[in-house]
């Protein structure tokens, strides 16, 4: 048996984050009392118009880990490993449009021609940006908007802001526009389509090729926002028309307002595994809340995500807070339960996780019963299913399980604005 001082999970049972747990000798029960995560096919986890695709191919066996499930991908650019069904959405989304951009050829010179046209005022847009006493907006007529933009850039702390080079020289603007057009993320993670929205963009920049034509191979708008009431447009274009310097500096804005901690803005904006378009939709939704207590609990623990598909899953979550928010609930504020956030609602205590597979385990059991003790149970709400063995022990501790909130809260193609 391995050593409990050794045992470190990942614990996906919270409002706000799939936080590191340590399970303690003292709550250590007898091994078989909790589930090892089970092997699943792909036919029994996903749809068949998600399972098969002329673009991917999906590995049979899917794993759990912390219980999302885990796919194989086998694409013409390589293998990839994609951990939950609703990133492997987004993916498939991807691989279509990268697919569909790689059908843009007359793009061939436009790294050469950008060398020959677009990369020559760089210069005297850097002396303009740095020079003392200058307004950057009033320094030429016309292009204010596009150095101001630069000379946010100069500032911003997001390690995925665009470089003063993007931001002048027009191929940062045309990217955000192809992707929009395509509806996919300007900021995504999936190096192929990044490569081919850097190549066509630049081509279409430089005006080597009239990127638009025939890619709205996508109705409607990107997955990437908060849907009903017009958000899913308005994030949209956000996100088109604004670097991420100044999504940075309009979203420090807006968590200053909300009586964020200086140091907690600091380091979500300084978070590798969030991007651009994760921290955007997430200030929006907390602001959206409106004037609770306890939101600084959220964006501390976004800051802390291990990886891009945790920056991801906090996107989701967001959302869904946002959706029980309007559709189900007053939200009034976020508690801290032991060392995991949760949310305290006018039906009471509410966990909200988008997850695929529940199970049973030490650390779940751990803070179920923390939750009981300080808060009496609650609610857990999650977009997947849990299994048979972890409904029913945390019913005994007290927690109601509601599986498939979806049908609730809206699926995330219906929260991104997809339908």
């Amino acid at each position: 048996m391995i050593h409990t001082q050794q045992l470190v999970w990942r614990v996906g049972f919270s409002a706000l984050t799939i936080g590191i747990a340590t399970v303690s000798g003292s709550f250590w029960l007898e091994a078989g009392q909790y589930e090892a995560p089970p092997v699943f096919t792909a036919n029994q986890t996903l749809p068949p118009d998600l399972a098969h695709s002329p673009n991917y191919t999906v590995g049979e066996r899917v794993g759990l880990e912390n219980f999302q499930y885990v796919y194989q991908l086998e694409t013409k650019w390589g293998a990839f490993n994609v951990k939950g069904s609703d990133f492997l959405r987004v993916r498939a989304r991807e691989i279509a449009a990268t697919a569909k951009l790689e059908t843009v050829t007359d793009a061939g010179t436009a790294v050469a021609a950008a060398g020959r046209t677009a990369m020559r005022p760089v210069e005297t847009a850097k002396d303009l940006v740095t020079a003392p006493g200058k307004t950057i907006g009033d320094t030429v007529k016309g292009v204010g908007r596009i150095f101001g933009s630069a000379d946010a850039a100069m500032h911003a702390t997001d390690p995925h802001n665009e470089s003063i080079l993007a931001s002048v020289t027009g191929g940062a603007t045309a990217r955000r526009k192809l992707a929009f057009d395509l509806g996919v993320d300007p900021n995504t993670s999936f190096p192929p389509l990044s490569d081919e929205l850097k190549r066509v963009a630049t081509a279409s920049a430089v005006g080597e090729t009239s990127a638009n034509v025939g890619l709205s191979f996508v109705a409607g708008p990107a997955g990437i926002a908060i849907g009903a009431g017009g958000t899913a447009t308005q994030v949209r274009e956000m996100l088109r028309d604004k670097s991420a310097a100044d999504l940075e500096k309009d979203g420090r804005k807006s968590l200053i307002a909300m009586g964020m901690p200086l140091g907690t803005i600091d380091a979500f904006y300084a978070s590798p595994n969030l991007s651009p378009t994760d921290k955007t939709v997430i200030v929006e939704a907390l602001e959206r809340l409106g004037n609770i207590d306890g939101r600084e609990l959220f964006v501390a623990g976004a800051a802390r995500a291990p990886s891009i598909e945790m920056g991801f899953f906090y996107r989701h979550q967001a959302m869904l807070i946002w959706a029980y928010n309007k559709r189900i609930a007053r939200v009034h504020g976020f508690v801290r339960v032991g060392g995991a956030p949760m949310l305290a609602t006018a039906k009471g205590t509410v966990s909200i996780l988008p997850v695929d597979y529940l199970i049973w385990s030490a650390p779940l059991a751990e803070l179920a019963t923390t939750a009981k003790r300080e808060h009496g149970g609650g609610e857990l709400w999650i977009t997947g299913r849990a299994s048979p063995t972890a409904t029913s022990k945390l019913s005994e501790i007290g927690w109601k399980v509601i599986p498939n909130v979806e049908a609730q809260l809206g699926s995330y193609p219906e929260l991104a604005g997809w339908n």
